[in-house]
Order: C-alpha cells, then structure tokens, then sequence
C-alpha cells in the first residue's frame, strides 16, 4: 500500500469502507438485478452492462446487513481473475488520497480467514475505513458458485441457438 493510491470510499449500512480504485474497472448507478432463482444468497441478481452479464454481488448480504427497503446503490465493476462483478453497495460518497501516516496495516488480532478481505485501515479524523480487497470478499466456494452459474447460463444460450 504506497500513499499515492487513490481509494473510492463507499458505505455498507452505517459503515464505510474503501477500495483501490485500481481494482475497480468503473462505477455505475444501481439497475435492478434479473434475479436467477436457486443462486446463492449473496448474488442478487445478474445485470447486462454494455453487453456483459454480470453477477451482482449484494455487499449488504456478505457483511451481515438487513436488506435495504429500497433497490438503489452504487456497483462496483471489478474483475475477479476471468469473471467480471458488480459489487452492490449502499453509497461512493468520494475518491479519497491518503496523506502519510493514514493508511496503516490491519492489527494482527483481527486478521484471520474471515477478515481475509481487509487490506489495511485507512484512520481519518472521525472515522476508521477499512479497506478491502474485491478479489478476497467471496471465498474460493463462493466463486466456484458463480463459475458453475456462468457455465450454466452460456449452456442454456448455446441450447438456445441451436433451437433457432
């Protein structure tokens, strides 16, 4: 983590997190998810984005948040090894350059395999971020889940054309 990264700062209910903006291909306004029906429960949905299908990850479900009332949030595009995702989150409220001294290592009593996706801590005036890593929010399972998923529906699409 070198000081001049630029981090995109989000929220998730009443918490607020980061993300290098270099792991985040663009950020787009909420389009409601087409739900796929026995997908796991951290996927809301799939979107078409300038002719990608991608699977919208709900960053409410993953960090234990009650679901929001209303569909709206900002995606996150990330690429995650050969699969692109939207990661569904409550709000980017800036771009944000820590100054030095901000941006600190995570303490060794909270990493472990469940906080794997925390990077570091950003420490701002009022408020600690912590920053994650895209690549570490869903475990290795979760991300065969969505393999299998994509596998599937370009099977049926395949099936599809075949029938025309």
């Amino acid at each position: 983590m070198s000081m001049n990264e630029k981090y995109i700062i989000f929220s998730i209910g009443e918490e607020i997190y980061a993300v290098n903006i270099l792991n985040i291909t663009s950020i787009e306004d909420y389009q409601k998810p087409v739900p796929v029906h026995g997908s796991p429960g951290f996927i809301s949905g799939i979107i078409n984005l300038r002719g990608d299908i991608i699977p919208v990850i709900n960053m409410r479900y993953v960090f234990g948040c009650p679901p929001r009332e209303e569909a709206a949030g900002k995606l996150l595009i990330a690429d995650i090894g050969d699969v692109r995702l939207a990661f569904l989150v409550d709000d980017v409220t800036e771009i944000y350059s820590p100054s030095d001294g901000n941006l600190k290592e995570i303490p060794k009593l909270v990493k472990c395999p469940a906080t794997e996706y925390a990077d570091g801590v950003i420490d701002r005036e009022s408020k600690i971020v912590i920053v994650i890593s895209p690549d570490k929010v869903l475990t290795k399972a979760e991300l065969g889940e969505i393999d299998k998923i994509l596998e599937d529906m370009q099977e049926e699409i395949e099936m599809e054309k075949e029938e025309v």
